[in-house]
């Protein structure tokens, strides 16, 4: 990003950048823009394939149905997998009501860390403390977090 900045100043000071050169090999591409102000045309970035992919990144793909995602942190012997769950996306989850709220199920947990555990050599849990039940609300999702070190 600095190096681009650094390009970028100096092109606007008027001297000459092989942007070509620049981008060759990342899949940049010119586009059109119109001439003129009010035109009321879109020219956003369509979202390549590439959006989606943990990989691209830096992270580890997870193949859990509440996980996406891992990232070991450093060089430490600690990683974090983050994952999403709504009642769109795990619609079981809707049947786990109590006093009239949808609550994740304390089983989910167990599975969450254990299949954390698992990947990272550590099957076994010792020790599972909820300070507070995870509430699903219709329509919203809760960004998963879970470390093991």
């Amino acid at each position: 990003e600095t190096f681009a900045g650094f390009l970028g100043r100096a092109h606007t000071a008027g001297a000459g950048v092989d942007w070509n050169a620049f981008y060759a090999g990342t899949g940049a591409r010119r586009v059109d823009l119109p001439t003129y102000a009010f035109q009321r045309e879109n020219y956003w970035l369509m979202p390549s394939a590439q959006g989606g992919d943990v990989t691209a990144a830096g992270l580890d793909r997870v193949e859990h149905p509440l996980m996406a995602a891992a990232v070991q942190l450093g060089d430490r012997d600690e990683w974090v997998f983050t994952g999403r769950l709504s009642t769109d996306s795990q619609p079981w989850v809707r049947d786990h009501v109590v006093l009239g709220a949808v609550i994740v199920p304390g089983t989910a947990w167990v599975e969450l860390v254990s299949a954390a555990g698992r990947r990272v050599g550590a099957p076994v849990v010792d020790e599972l403390v909820m300070e507070a039940p995870l509430l699903l609300e219709e329509g919203t999702a809760a960004q998963l977090r879970v470390t093991v070190g």
